[in-house]
């Protein structure tokens, strides 16, 4: 029998995810993730919006994901103590040009909206719950948006299951299978081995350096972030997304992104995007440009794929090695529902969803 039914690489927004809903099954989890802890520093801040793109679609399952992460956080919250890992105070998406309108005006009636979670704003609607938005023609309220404070969260997370009977190992570890006894070796920088009957790979943009799963036709594109700080209080609490996104976080500080950099070198940050996320800022709240000073500018990577939504599944020549990447500008409201349709793939052989599957990827090579 080996040590842990489950290896989960990466702590993650996936690796978290993954590893509760394998433990929650009654799975011995093992989660390895050298770059973090439960006080690691991280963004400050992200946007669960289902309002998608330039034209506000629903985005994919978006009830289900969105119900699935909110009772996680609130079971994270109960359990560590912390209510500092979201702010529920919607997402107000201004059209700030005539198409635009046109598109905001269309996704209304367009999708099937859950009740309560969206509304048309006139632009002196809009200018009465935040003066500073920039000239707009009207635009729509996500209610049912929220802010999540990334630090926070995943720290507070990485506790939960801890808390839950998880093993959280913070170290660099490297994973061996094992195909005579079919089970995984996983191999510590201190000469200690373990076991696991089956690894799961979680580990964000750096699945591109892992060779067995080269053949995913997976992109990673670069995203730098500003948080700055203002010179005076601001009066409001909610989130902002037009051609980019301002996040608040304390009354005085605000989080505005993000880069798109498909052709890059490493996570270091440059003063050319720096220079382009103050213009979104000009863009969206043009008279906070000269009322803020730059605290932080930070850099990650997003993997995405040509739908726009995760992958998941097992390996197609090694038995019992899965993977969940490709979150997309989504993670977070993809995070918990498509965990739990891997893990009952895992443990019940349910079908993964066609859009999901890495088979799609298969049938086309």
């Amino acid at each position: 029998m080996p040590d842990f039914d489950v290896a989960v690489f990466g702590a993650g927004i996936a690796g978290t995810a993954i590893a509760n809903e394998l433990m929650k099954r009654g799975q011995q989890v093992l989660m390895v993730d050298p770059n973090v802890s439960e006080n690691a520093p991280g963004p400050p801040g992200a946007l669960v919006n289902p309002a998608t793109g330039r034209r506000a679609k629903l985005s994919w399952q978006a009830e289900k994901c969105y119900d699935t992460l909110k009772k996680q956080i609130d079971e994270i919250s109960e359990l560590t103590g912390r209510n500092d890992l979201i702010s529920e105070t919607g997402v107000i998406r201004p059209a700030i040009s005539a198409k635009l309108a046109e598109n905001f005006r269309e996704a209304l009636t367009k999708y099937d909206w859950p009740e309560g979670w969206i509304e048309w704003l006139e632009e002196d609607q809009i200018r009465e719950m935040n003066p500073h938005v920039a000239e707009n023609q009207g635009g729509i309220h996500v209610k049912c948006g929220y802010t999540v404070y990334v630090d926070n969260y995943q720290n507070a997370y990485r506790k939960y299951l801890r808390l839950k009977g998880v093993e959280c190992r913070y170290e660099h570890a490297t994973h061996q299978h094992d195909q005579e006894n079919d089970l995984f070796t996983i191999s510590f920088k201190s000469g200690e081995q373990i076991t696991a009957g089956k690894v799961i790979m979680a580990i964000g943009y750096k699945i591109k350096n892992e060779a067995d799963w080269s053949f995913l036709p997976l992109d990673f594109v670069k995203g730098q972030i500003v948080h700055f700080e203002t010179i005076k209080p601001l009066n409001w609490d909610h989130a902002i997304s037009a051609r980019g996104y301002s996040i608040r976080r304390g009354e005085r500080e605000l989080t505005v992104g993000s880069t798109y950099e498909h052709n890059f070198e490493g996570l270091s940050i440059s003063e050319k995007s720096y220079d382009q996320i103050l213009k979104k800022l000009e863009l969206m709240l043009p008279k906070l440009t000269d009322k803020v000073k730059k605290v932080a500018q930070m850099a990650g990577v997003r993997v995405t794929t040509q739908n726009r939504l995760p992958v998941i599944g097992e390996h197609p020549e090694i038995s019992k090695l899965y993977v969940y990447t490709g979150m997309n500008s989504k993670g977070f409201l993809f995070s918990h529902y498509v965990g739990e349709l891997l893990a009952d793939h895992i443990l019940d052989q349910t079908d993964i969803p066609d859009e999901l599957n890495l088979a799609r990827f298969l049938e086309k090579n």
